[in-house]
């Protein structure tokens, strides 16, 4: 049976979602929690890898298992066995055909930040703190240029050694409430730092350190100027089949 769980973390304490020797990984938490519960260690297929320290609200994983097993009881079954920082959201049997990376249309990320900030203690780990104010129409006219399909080679490298480093961004949207900003987009896929390299190039506008147009630099390859953001800010909100 081939078993679809949507999954969320609070990505503090773990090295990512790929397991890693001698380092505690999402991926590894969660395959020791189903071979407990099943007495099998099937292979994870996640709809992205996620870096240390980056969070999730709808990361989806599929795997296979050779016995049936009452999926309705899989979510609470799973999470009894799981830290408190992961949780089973859903779970349900799927096709044969489905893969949990291979089959996702889009992706969407939103990343949060708290600018005008002193000194910051309240939800440190789930955003990035910045002393500055931001000019978040700037931001947002600097994610319009980033729409549409590009070549993002100056904001990460593909999953697959050799692989293309074109995307389609679908959508870059920059909001502001009081001190938090947030900067959600969603394309057909991400390159490795993608959206922590968009945020930072974003932050550089708000701040008024570059203008809107130094986008445009980026896009044709250019890495002068581009930071990457913390990656506690980060969280993966869903995935699109």
């Amino acid at each position: 049976m081939n078993v679809k769980l949507v999954i969320e973390y609070e990505g503090t304490r773990y090295h990512g979602w790929q397991a890693q020797a001698g380092a505690p990984t999402v991926e590894a938490a969660l395959r020791d929690a189903i071979q407990s519960l099943t007495g099998e260690s099937p292979v994870l297929t996640a709809a992205g890898r996620t870096d240390a320290g980056v969070h999730a609200l709808g990361q989806v994983v599929n795997f296979r298992l050779e016995r049936e097993f009452p999926i309705e009881q899989m979510p609470g079954a799973l999470n009894a066995r799981l830290a408190p920082d992961i949780a089973v959201r859903r779970a349900e049997v799927v096709d044969e055909s489905f893969n949990a990376r291979y089959s996702a249309k889009a992706r969407l990320y939103a990343y949060r930040i708290r600018q005008a900030l002193p000194r910051g203690a309240y939800q440190r780990q789930y955003a990035w703190g910045l002393h500055d104010t931001l000019d978040v129409a700037a931001m947002q006219a600097a994610g319009d240029r980033l729409a549409g399909q590009h070549d993002f080679r100056a904001f990460g490298r593909s999953p697959r050694p050799g692989g293309h480093t074109v995307r389609h961004v679908r959508d870059v949207r920059v909001s502001g409430a009081g001190d938090w900003v947030t900067i959600a987009v969603a394309a057909d896929a991400f390159l490795y730092g993608m959206v922590r390299r968009i945020a930072g190039a974003l932050v550089e506008v708000g701040r008024r350190r570059q203008p809107v147009e130094w986008i445009d630099s980026l896009l044709g390859g250019s890495t002068t100027g581009l930071r990457l953001a913390p990656p506690q800010g980060l969280v993966q909100v869903a995935v699109e089949y």
